[in-house]
């Protein structure tokens, strides 16, 4: 008995042990993750100006409206209409920093600084989500995190001053929220649940559909409290922004609504002019440019038919996931899926929109490779079905890996950022220097312009739904600017693009010009109008 006993004891006590290091090894590899993350990104932080993706600078703008008093307005356009293109979350984050920090563009720092601290968040927060939910080992769930946080492809988003990071972070809990309610049926959850989803779409509007899946599978699971709990916490934060944008959509000039208007209107607009034709190139465009843009981060090659097969090999581990742990994320995969169908839809370029996603893609890759792996068929013909999803696994962690050395050798992530900057600067320089502090101008970098130089402006065209498919002729836009000029009565038009000059062109020549040219600068041209 004493020696049995003894051996009970020592047994017990290692599964104590081994017990205490797996959980010391699940505490201790968040914090190491954050840490990693975060390192990276401040590497990749570059002093380039804000603006070069255009919605930095319109987060900028808001945030600074909302620091300085002025409210939530586009307080760089002429009449300083209220907000409605973006949601508040985001601005009111940045204008807390702005606070703290009021001196611009020193503050551009540490507006990129908090998404490094979003970005290691994230990482943590996806190696929980890859524990608990797929119930992956610490390497597996520890690559999840690493590969959906620190790839150059979330980078390039990382190093800029957009929402996308504050995104990641927030979709994983939401995400672990409507599982873990769906799960257990538990109201308190689905109260949380639908108070998560509403602060999502506070932060990016894409956010609002992860509602409709939670409510599909609690209404599948007959969680009728449930739903009813999830929905009224979502609509405490919905219902006040949409008011907010009914109220005030109507103060964005027309010309403007694409770029700073609500989304509602300019889609439906572009929906109801096109027709099923316009639906269908839509759709045609954006899963040419998505499946194009994934299959050469599997595989960055010339050729367009191994990008296929690696991406392939990519949606066929994404399918074994799914199938895998159906029962364990249904809204997660319902989520996806209708975020997926939302981008194919949406016209705009959509790779913008699939970055937000990274994070969860990883794990779910992760999950369906060692599903490959793990799987043992009997069977020879099964047994070659394993080998080739082996194979493809191989395939994808070469291509990848690939694409990820390309990309760190040639600094990817500054690509934009100093195509961009490069023609904007010397257009703000010349603005700063050669007009005065109430003109208004007419430019391609309207934002940076701005920001730079405090000179209120607009774009020099209009952004249509329609123009995603069919841009808009050099006439067409002539006829946009014909109103701008009446509208905005701008001291200067500055044009870089070649779309752009090819408009002013247009109002140069012919019987009563409304513009003349003045001269060039480094990288634009340009015009004054003339007055009658």
């Amino acid at each position: 008995m004493t020696i049995a006993g003894d051996a009970l004891r020592a047994t017990a006590g290692a599964r104590e042990h081994t017990e205490a290091r797996r959980l010391s090894g699940d505490r201790l590899a968040p914090v190491l993750l954050a840490a990693v993350a975060f390192g990276i990104a401040m590497l990749t932080v570059a002093p380039w100006p804000v603006g070069v993706f255009q919605d930095d600078a319109i987060y900028v703008v808001l945030a600074k409206a909302l620091a300085t008093g002025e409210g939530f307005r586009m307080i760089n356009v002429p009449g300083a209409p209220h907000a409605t293109h973006f949601p508040p979350a985001y601005p009111m984050f940045l204008a807390a920093l702005w606070k703290l920090s009021p001196e611009f563009p020193d503050n551009i720092v540490l507006f990129k600084f908090a998404n490094a601290l979003f970005l290691a968040g994230t990482a943590a927060l996806t190696y929980r989500f890859a524990r608990l939910r797929f119930e992956l080992g610490t390497v597996a769930a520890a690559t999840a995190a690493l590969i959906g946080t620190i790839s150059v492809v979330v980078l390039m988003v990382t190093g800029v001053v957009l929402s996308e990071p504050m995104y990641m972070l927030l979709v994983i809990p939401a995400l672990l929220a409507a599982e873990r309610a769906v799960e257990e049926g538990d109201i308190r959850w689905a109260l949380a649940t639908g108070l998560l989803i509403g602060v999502l779409a506070l932060v990016r509007t894409v956010g609002v559909f992860l509602l409709p899946a939670a409510l599909v599978v609690m209404l599948a699971r007959r969680q009728w409290k449930c739903a009813a709990a999830c929905l009224v916490g979502a609509l405490v934060f919905l219902v006040p922004w949409q008011m907010w944008v009914s109220a005030h959509q109507a103060e964005t000039p027309a010309a403007l609504v694409g770029k700073y208007g609500a989304y509602g209107p300019w889609l439906s607009e572009g929906y109801r002019a096109g027709g099923l034709a316009f639906a269908r190139a839509v759709l045609v465009k954006n899963a040419d440019q998505l499946f194009g843009f994934l299959g050469f981060i599997t595989l960055p090659v010339a050729l367009p038919w191994p990008r296929f097969v690696s991406l392939g090999a990519v949606l066929g581990l994404l399918v074994v996931a799914a199938c895998r742990y159906w029962r364990r994320v249904p809204v997660t995969l319902l989520f996806l899926a209708g975020y997926g169908a939302v981008i194919l839809a949406w016209p705009f370029e959509p790779t913008r929109f699939a970055l937000v996603w990274w994070p969860v893609l990883s794990v779910l890759t992760v999950a369906g490779a060692r599903t490959v792996w793990a799987w043992k068929p009997d069977a020879r013909g099964l047994r070659l079905v394993r080998i080739a999803g082996l194979a493809s696994v191989l395939l994808i962690v070469g291509g990848y890996g690939w694409y990820n050395v390309r990309g760190v050798r040639e600094k990817w992530w500054l690509n934009i950022q100093s195509t961009m900057a490069g023609p904007a600067k010397p257009i703000a320089e010349w603005v700063m220097q050669s007009t005065r502090p109430e003109d208004v101008v007419i430019t391609d970098h309207d934002l940076i312009v701005y920001l730079y130089t405090g000179r209120r402006g607009v774009p020099t065209a209009t952004f249509t739904a329609l123009g995603h498919i069919t841009p808009l002729t050099p006439a067409q836009d002539a006829a946009v600017l014909r109103t701008m000029i009446r509208d905005f009565t701008p001291r200067w038009y500055i044009a870089h693009a070649r779309q752009s000059i090819e408009a002013a062109d247009l109002l140069v020549s012919g019987p009563a010009p409304l513009l003349r040219y003045a001269g060039s600068i480094a990288t634009a041209r340009v015009y004054e109008p003339v007055t009658r």
